[in-house]
């Protein structure tokens, strides 16, 4: 990977590099056995309504054979192990120091556990903690129902995942304004925030920062890119691209040089929600009103000086 790749955000004081082997924050990474996620139903329901995937803005397009293959060749540690990967779970710890940790097992899903199929019955959880994994699924109201189910009631849900914002001047650079061939798009905090209510969690927060991704060049950053993740797009080319295309996306990614160094910019979705209790949650069930507290955005960072 490329060394000088780094993370920068304009609400930092000081920036720093983070390179692979960084342990400011470790996530557990057990073998759990059990109920598998990342899998696309044909049809998604929360509370007593149901809508076709397609109009669902929580089930995205992508494959999820794909993205295990391409996480499979990676590994799923090494993907987690990438600096912003890395910036993320550090920025959630930030944020977990100020809240009370509420009693019970607490379970670390985050990328480096992707394709570990987890068993955990209703209840049986006091935390969950997510950093990524749901930037890699196809269906991320699914498994937001499946952990809400496995909190007990007072338990505490956090997670990061990547905002719609990331990647999108690569993808228009490359002639995929919608985002359906080359670059895969990502959930508002909006709708993440409606799905939370949508499962009874109580006090939802939101918000989300920037980062930019820097690079010494366009091949600097396309090997880099490499490392997170692949395409896995359904409407994606067939077959092993060529030197074409290859020259086409260093290309489209010298486009994006500012002040010599390219520059990525990435959106960094963090929410935090509770399991309500048995009679909190009657009592939301009756009147049906949750009030969410959004974070608008940080102003994108436009050079990192690294």
């Amino acid at each position: 990977m490329d060394s000088g790749a780094a993370c920068s955000c304009s609400d930092r004081k000081s920036l720093h590099r983070l390179l692979p082997g960084d342990t400011r924050c470790t996530v557990t990474q057990a073998e759990f056995a059990g109920v598998a996620i990342g899998f696309v139903p044909k049809k998604t329901a929360w509370g007593n309504y149901t809508q076709p995937m397609s109009t669902d803005p929580l089930i995205r397009s992508i494959d999820p054979q794909a993205v295990r293959h391409q996480l499979g060749r990676r590994g799923p540690a090494a993907v987690a192990a990438h600096p912003l990967w890395q910036e993320a779970a550090a920025r959630l710890n930030d944020r977990l120091s100020y809240i009370r940790a509420p009693e019970g097992e607490r379970l670390d899903y985050g990328i480096a556990q992707f394709g570990h199929p987890i068993s955990a019955t209703p209840g049986s959880l006091g935390m969950i903690v997510s950093v990524g994994l749901l930037a890699y699924l196809s269906d991320q109201r699914a498994t937001l129902e499946f952990w809400s189910r496995a909190i007990s009631p007072g338990g505490l849900l956090m997670f990061c995942s990547l905002g719609p914002d990331s990647f999108r001047p690569l993808a228009a650079a490359l002639g995929d304004h919608d985002q359906t061939r080359h670059a895969a798009g990502y959930p508002d905090m909006h709708d993440l925030g409606d799905a939370l209510v949508g499962l009874r969690m109580a006090n939802p927060v939101m918000d989300v920062e920037w980062l930019t991704l820097t690079y010494a060049d366009p091949a600097s950053a396309l090997s880099d890119l490499r490392l997170i993740g692949g395409n896995p797009m359904f409407g994606r080319g067939k077959g092993l691209r060529g030197r074409v295309w290859r020259d086409r996306v260093l290309t489209a990614l010298s486009t994006l040089e500012k002040q010599g160094r390219i520059e990525i910019p990435v959106e960094l979705v963090f929410g935090h929600a509770w399991a309500a209790s048995a009679v909190s949650g009657a009592a939301q069930a009756k009147d049906q009103e949750q009030t969410i507290q959004w974070f608008g955005k940080t102003p994108k960072d436009s050079g990192s000086g690294i």
